[in-house]
């Protein structure tokens, strides 16, 4: 039976992703605002 230790793991890789994810998206937000304004 193996244990399921990935909450107590230092490094998590939604941690990861998650940054990664907004580090992307805070751009693209901007972006995608612009299109709304100036298309509608």
């Amino acid at each position: 039976m193996q244990e399921d230790n990935s909450s107590h793991d230092p490094f998590n890789w939604g941690y990861l992703i998650s940054a990664l994810g907004v580090l992307l998206a805070l751009p693209l937000m901007f972006v995608i605002v612009g299109w709304f304004v100036f298309y509608l």
